[in-house]
């Protein structure tokens, strides 16, 4: 009788637990991202909101507090997300790629030493933030 009741007790644990660790339907993947009308959105033909890039970067150069969101998308139209705050110090970047499909699905922080205009090849303006702890390349905003 009692290996009955283990053995049952175990089998509703195992249920449990199972319930527990399957993906539910409110998972990114299952939901639509929408940007927020004060994120920047970088898209490959420009930025949205590059003027709140722009004061963010003139608020750097100032020595004021600022955090962004800057939102750009993979070549299958993913959404990866960068959320920027400038602490009087550093720029710390928070990236998330866990909606990309074929990125590698994490959230990740670096601090950054300085945010850049560069121009292109094209005489466009690139967007980036250098001298990151743990990316070596530039950390890419967008272009326009």
């Amino acid at each position: 009788m009692n290996f009955r009741k283990g053995y049952f007790i175990l089998i509703v644990m195992l249920l449990i637990l199972l319930i527990g660790c399957s993906k539910s339907p409110s998972n990114n993947e299952d939901e639509q991202f929408t940007p927020a009308q004060t994120d920047i959105v970088s898209k490959h033909h420009g930025i949205v909101n590059l003027t709140r890039l722009k004061d963010f970067i003139q608020n750097v150069s100032k020595g004021k507090e600022d955090k962004i969101r800057v939102v750009s998308y993979s070549k299958e139209g993913d959404p990866i997300i960068s959320d920027i705050t400038y602490n009087l110090e550093t720029l710390e970047v928070t990236s998330d790629t866990t909606r990309d499909e074929y990125g590698d699905n994490t959230i990740k922080t670096y601090k950054c030493k300085t945010i850049e205009v560069i121009k292109n090849e094209n005489n466009q303006d690139e967007y980036v933030l250098t001298g990151c702890s743990g990316y070596e390349i530039p950390y890419y905003l967008g272009v326009d």
